[in-house]
């Protein structure tokens, strides 16, 4: 194995897990609308000259490569609103831990139920360990409905959700473009349809007055956790192979956890430890069964 890219995938993970306090740190200074755009519109930037570097064609060739972009760019955008929603309400290292262990689940599950794929015992096992994981970081024994969208969970429920129909969506078009073109026009959809709904919001402009602490959370969001991460992982699963890569993401909400309670003292809660531990494993046992149902689960980014 490729000591290089080993590390960088560690470095990558790590980034992706600090960017929930980070993001937690901002999610109320401004309407969501506008601190999306941001995010979107600094991330597409970030993009174009790795395009160029890496001499990726970026260039759409049918209507159909436009609509998968589009639809891609408008739910990326629906998974940031109930991102940042989730994140103003509650805790950045239990949801880093909800979203990120459930989104490979999640997604695993709608495509068998999609496809009408077979299902390993071993995979099912795993969906099993994932329900039990899900339900004791909830601690859905103290949960009514109005405590859940108060908490936040809710919204990170949702976002495991979204992040499923997001996941088919760039499988499709992977088959055709580079992920990180893909990438590109998904934040550039998703900057124009943000821009649209905060048009005329006197806060979109009010962000140059926020500061510096402000702008470096935009831009680790942006261009760190994102546009690096991202493309860290993507160039390793062809050195290092997907499957060894997608393991990786163990780590995220390892670091998304130890963060918080660093940066903003989360209180150490053992229901999301031990619901993690299983949401682990379900992964591990889904990931390493894929004799039935072989799919590309990108991790959450």
């Amino acid at each position: 194995m490729n000591l290089k890219f080993v590390i960088l995938l560690i470095i990558a993970m790590i980034s992706w897990g600090i960017s929930w306090p980070i993001a937690k740190q901002i999610s109320n200074l401004v309407p969501i609308h506008v601190l999306v755009f941001w995010r979107f519109l600094l991330t597409f930037l970030s993009v174009i000259p790795l395009i160029v570097f890496l001499k990726i064609p970026f260039r759409l060739k049918s209507g159909k490569e436009y609509l998968d972009v589009f639809v891609g760019g408008m739910i990326y955008t629906i998974y940031n609103q109930f991102f940042f929603l989730g994140l103003s309400h509650g805790l950045p290292g239990a949801g880093g831990v909800l979203v990120t262990t459930l989104n490979p689940i999640v997604t695993f599950f709608v495509v068998a139920l999609i496809f009408r794929k077979g299902i390993s015992k071993r995979q099912m096992l795993g969906l099993f360990f994932g329900l039990i994981g899900g339900m004791i970081i909830l601690k859905i024994w103290e949960q009514s409905m109005d405590s859940l969208i108060q908490s936040g969970n809710v919204y990170f429920l949702l976002c495991a959700f979204t992040w499923a129909t997001l996941s088919l969506n760039s499988q499709r078009s992977g088959k055709n473009m580079s992920p990180i073109a893909y990438s590109l026009y998904v934040y550039g959809f998703g900057s124009v349809i943000e821009l649209l709904f905060s048009f005329g919001n006197p806060k979109l402009m009010d962000v140059w007055n926020l500061g510096g602490s402000f702008w470096w959370s935009v831009f680790y969001l942006s261009v760190i956790s994102t546009t690096f991460g991202t493309t860290v992982y993507f160039y390793a699963a062809t050195k290092l192979g997907s499957d060894i890569a997608s393991s990786f993401i163990f780590i995220v909400p390892l670091s998304a956890y130890i963060s918080s309670i660093f940066m903003l003292d989360e209180e150490l809660q053992i229901p999301v430890l031990v619901g993690g531990g299983f949401a682990v494993i379900a992964v591990y046992l889904i990931n390493s069964g894929k004799r039935h149902l072989k799919i590309d689960i990108p991790p959450e980014t």
